[in-house]
């Protein structure tokens, strides 16, 4: 029998979103969460990507070992790989009421073929999972029935924070379970795996319930449309917004689908309370006054197709930014999607329309501790070793020196990333291996896997363009007739170049009057050298490399 647990970081360490990992002892496994990442938009480095998930061959790989995925809560960040694993490996899943059911909303848009086992978990119920028994706590953050795990194991007691603030006044009244979290540091905890997002941010984080005052003022200043947008799944926020919306009389109109749909499953399962009179459809917006509507829409991180992107431009069919609306930004910004955020404002702006955010009103409250808060949670725990999780690398390790000055010792702290099995033992913790995982990049058009090798011609494309060399040809002799024509799109602006089109244009008489004849013949293997011999030639001219598509025709 093996005496040590092994974790295993799939994602979300050294990075936001895709929050995933592994536990092992012996030869059973349990996961905790299976987030998505979404692409930073300031690095362009997932063209024509929309979501990233991890890589599906781990679940593949080790599906006899999985006893089950649990997951903390419903945000897309811990949840939003599920139905691309599930497509491949009908794992059990494990999660609160209603991050189950958004999940069955997401396979239903799928049509999975298989139908995975959902299970129920409530706070404070334990549950077994081989080796390991897991008991589910509250903790309150922007989604409501909100978990950390406090993972029973051979070894010891592993606490997995999840996405946490000690919130003295949530939306839904339910307060952190401080108890039962002191209840373990008492009995001695092994390791602790704690948030680190806001790491950085001194301080306790402010309620929820603390944008309640700033809305309120908004919305009574507001003389025309309210235009509000948060993360979908903000739950908390959006009952709020509702709240507020039915005390000032205003209409509620759902715009975008996933916001619709978690409007709709969250009111199903009790975790929202939206009068169904107060909410009506896009089509319903002509037949009131604009003081009369608030209009909630995706697309707080400035998606080009989301709700709030669209109505920015103009592109929403029968709704549309005006003057003198009121726009609310009311989420926090993802590192990297500052600039397409905004350029939707400037276009916002340019709608006649203005825009309150954080910069002009406290108008969010994030739903991640502040320092404070971790300290807090640190000294309720009292692990025997910690370790930081959810975050970049600066949050991980002001997060190691947070716990560090709460009297860990140093030696007991341990920063992992990525690809990291870390080995955990009743009196050491250390890294013993790395592991390759990649993943997987989902296309925003068909919903499906794209290539690597696809993103990098894309990436090309977008920097370097593309160069057209077609070649006229003996059917016979496989000689040239005639000169080569080129042709460029985002390469070189051909009446500007003409030395370098000049060059190339000799350069490839070169390479087909040095080629044998059978390859001249097979215009797959002809293609082929060509374009690698014009890539190193224009490589070494200039520097840039451009999809170099060759079309020969045989005469």
């Amino acid at each position: 029998m093996s005496d040590h647990l092994e974790i295993i970081v799939i994602g979300g360490l050294g990075e936001f979103g895709m929050n995933c990992t592994a536990l092992r002892f012996g030869d059973d496994m349990i996961v905790i969460d299976a987030g998505m990442a979404f692409p930073r938009r300031d690095l362009g480095t997932e063209l024509g990507v929309n979501v990233i998930v991890p890589d599906i061959a781990f679940f593949q790989e080790n599906s006899e070992r999985i006893r089950g995925i649990f997951l903390t809560h419903g945000h897309e960040d811990h949840i939003g790989s599920i139905p691309y694993i599930i497509d491949r490996t009908p794992l059990p899943v494990y999660g609160s009421s209603l991050t189950l059911a958004l999940i069955k909303g997401k396979l239903e848009e799928r049509s999975l073929p298989a139908k995975p086992a959902l299970h129920e978990l409530r706070a404070r119920e334990t549950v077994q999972a081989g080796p390991f028994q897991i008991e589910p706590l509250h903790v309150t953050h922007s989604f409501p029935d909100s978990f950390a795990f406090a993972v029973r194991t051979p070894v010891g007691v592993v606490l997995w924070s999840g996405d946490f603030k000690f919130d003295q006044a949530p939306v839904d009244q339910k307060l952190t379970d401080i108890h039962r979290l002191a209840a373990y540091g008492e009995e001695g905890v092994l390791a602790l795996f704690s948030d680190s997002t806001n790491s950085t941010v001194p301080g306790l984080a402010p309620s929820e319930r603390s944008v309640y005052e700033p809305l309120r003022n908004l919305f009574r200043k507001a003389r025309a449309k309210i235009i509000a947008t948060t993360f979908s799944s903000s739950i908390s926020r959006i009952q709020i917004l509702l709240d507020l919306a039915l005390e000032l009389d205003r209409f509620v109109v759902p715009v975008g689908r996933s916001i619709v749909s978690n409007i709709r499953i969250a009111t199903e399962c009790g975790h929202l309370k939206a009068p169904a009179d107060r909410i009506i459809n896009v089509g319903d917006v002509k037949n009131h006054r604009p003081e009369e509507i608030l209009i909630l829409a995706t697309g707080s991180q400035g998606e080009p197709m989301a709700a709030l992107s669209r109505l920015s431009i103009n592109q929403f069919r029968n709704l549309g930014i005006e003057e003198g609306d009121m726009v609310i930004h009311s989420a926090r910004i993802i590192p990297g999607n500052e600039k397409a955020i905004s350029n939707m404002i400037n276009h916002i702006y340019r709608r006649g329309a203005r825009v309150y955010d954080v910069n002009h009103s406290p108008v969010h409250a994030s739903g991640h501790g502040f320092s404070d808060d971790l300290k807090l949670m640190i000294n309720l725990i009292r692990p025997r070793f910690f370790i930081p999780i959810h975050g970049e690398y600066r949050n991980l390790k002001t997060h190691c020196w947070l716990a560090e000055a709460q009297g860990i010792p140093e030696d007991r702290v341990l920063l992992v990333e990525n690809g990291d099995v870390l080995r955990v033992g009743p009196k050491k913790a250390e890294v013993v291996d790395k592991v390759s995982l990649g993943r997987r990049f989902i296309d925003e058009g068909v919903l499906e896997e794209v290539h690597e090798l696809v993103l990098r011609e894309r990436r090309f494309l977008s920097e370097d363009g593309f160069l057209v060399a077609m070649l006229r040809m003996d059917r016979l002799t496989g000689d040239l007739i005639g000169e080569p024509e080129l042709v460029s799109r985002g390469f070189v602006l051909m009446e500007e170049s003409e030395n370098l089109i000049e060059a190339l244009k000799e350069e490839v008489v070169r390479i087909v009057e040095g080629t044998a004849i059978e390859i001249k013949q097979d215009q797959d293997v002809l293609g082929d050298v060509l374009r690698k011999d014009l890539q190193k030639f224009i490589r070494r001219k200039t520097g840039k490399r451009p999809i170099i598509i060759p079309v020969a025709i045989e005469i």
